[in-house]
């Protein structure tokens, strides 16, 4: 998500923020590695090692009929994360392996997701 009242035509780095816990990216700071997903959706690398030892893991489900996932706007039939902070933001566990795919693969960062 980006900053209420950003540019759309000059974002800078502060103002892309987590939609699953609301902080800032800082490029310069390797241990806050943020993915993109579908039309400014942004998850941070804490919020989805908490998402990814909830859906992957422990295989808990979030889901409620109807809604869809944060990161790429489809009501799979898979479980979901939901922030705790901000409950409409959620990441199904398809997003949450893709993205967890993404950063670990990513030299610019150390991110690896959790085990049990």
């Amino acid at each position: 998500m980006f900053r209420p009242g950003t540019d759309e035509l000059n974002v800078q780095y502060e103002d892309v923020l987590c939609n699953f816990c609301q902080r800032a990216w800082d490029p310069d700071d390797p241990s806050r590695p943020f993915v993109e997903g579908h039309h400014g959706s942004h998850i941070c690398g804490e919020c989805l090692s908490l998402a990814y030892l909830a859906t992957v893991l422990e295989g808990r489900d979030d889901r409620r009929v109807g809604e869809t996932c944060t990161m790429c706007l489809i009501e799979p039939d898979l479980p979901f994360w939901r922030s705790p902070e901000f409950p409409d933001a959620r990441i199904c566990r398809a997003c949450v392996k893709r993205s967890s795919g993404t950063l670990e693969k990513d030299k610019d960062y150390s991110w690896k997701p959790p085990c049990l």
